[in-house]
């Protein structure tokens, strides 16, 4: 699913409730991470729920930054397969310079979401740049 496809599908589904189901539905559907990055160093941290981020670059010139994520339930799964649509097929760089709530305000889910899953959601973002920056290319 690409931004696009998620903002049509929002607004065809009436409420929160079926929206939220589709997020799940996303999350139940994300391959899950192998039990060696399910560790502390990768673990999202301020997140109620165990969830978990690692990211790689890919072999494409210029590399882009591709992030792969698992959580304890399938509804954060599917938290954060939506919130990462932002950056996905972005060099370090341009993921650095994403502002993902540009689609988050469109979509209205920081109105949707309980103040802590928005911390979680707060973490994740914090997380998806920290692997920004260590990714970035080296300058010579």
């Amino acid at each position: 699913m690409n931004e696009q496809e998620l903002m049509t599908a929002f607004e065809m589904l009436p409420d929160w409730d079926d929206r939220f189901k589709m997020i799940e539905d996303l999350g139940s559907k994300m391959p899950a991470l192998p039990d060696e990055a399910r560790t502390e160093t990768h673990r999202i941290k301020d997140c109620n729920t165990k969830a978990w981020l690692i990211a790689h670059l890919d072999d494409h010139d210029p590399p882009r930054l591709v992030f792969q994520a698992d959580a304890e339930t399938s509804m954060v799964r599917g938290l954060m397969a939506l919130m990462l649509l932002p950056f996905r097929d972005k060099t370090p760089e341009d993921v650095l310079q994403t502002d993902p709530y540009e689609m988050f305000g469109q979509i209205g889910i920081d109105e949707a979401l309980s103040p802590t899953r928005r911390a979680g959601m707060a973490a994740l973002m914090f997380r998806i740049r920290e692997l920004a920056l260590e990714h970035m290319p080296a300058r010579a």
